[in-house]
């Protein structure tokens, strides 16, 4: 059950009660990008058959540079993370690990002043989309784990039902909560990929021409 906070508005009070859930997938997603890049030739046999891949769909036209492509398959990483929750948030860890290696695997592939030149304007808003989605997958895994632990305290002399339904009324918040975060992950994602198909390229090319 969550505690409320009537006077830090829609954003803070989502904030305050998720920093926790925030920081935590920052740092997986963070460091795992570091370990990614640093650790490239010993991780290439396996992060080297997945950009691979990337490539791959990219030449095939399976994702394309429009809004709409770049923004479907960052959807399908943001829904994978945050469906993880439903296993206690295990699944969401290895999504992000994966996702934060692959990142920082593919920095080695090119220059790294272009690398980043070409991905920060959009690379921005979809870290935090991807983060914000790992902190969803953890209030979602949050609600499970409550569920769980109130279904193991069940009392033999009182309707099951009636208990089964009052730990769902205790712990709905929660739900609702991972559905805000997932929401607004989405939008961030949104946002970046409208940016990356329509401004990074431009932008880049800009600042290198200057």
């Amino acid at each position: 059950m969550l505690k409320k906070d009537e006077y830090d508005g829609f954003f803070g009070g989502l904030y305050k009660r998720n920093e926790t859930f925030l920081a935590i997938s920052a740092g997986i997603l963070l460091i795992s990008i570091f370990l990614g890049y640093a650790l490239a030739s010993f991780l290439s046999p396996i992060l080297g058959v997945i950009f691979g891949d990337f490539k791959n769909r990219v030449v095939q036209g399976q994702i394309q540079l429009t809004t709409l492509s770049l923004f479907t398959n960052n959807l399908k990483v943001a829904l994978f993370i945050y469906v993880g929750g439903l296993l206690f948030g295990s699944v969401s860890v290895i999504y992000l690990i994966i996702n934060g290696l692959f990142i920082g695997y593919a920095g080695t592939q090119f220059p790294l002043g272009d690398y980043i030149l070409f991905t920060i304007p959009h690379g921005i808003p979809e870290l935090i989309g991807i983060i914000i989605s790992g902190a969803a997958g953890f209030r979602l895994a949050s609600c499970i784990y409550h569920i769980f632990q109130g279904l193991t305290h069940m009392r033999s002399d009182i309707s099951r039902r009636n208990q089964f339904r009052y730990i769902l009324e205790m712990n709905i918040d929660e739900f609702w909560e991972s559905l805000k975060l997932i929401g607004i992950a989405i939008i961030f994602l949104m946002v970046a990929a409208f940016i990356e198909a329509n401004l990074s390229i431009a932008w880049g090319n800009y600042i290198k021409s200057i």
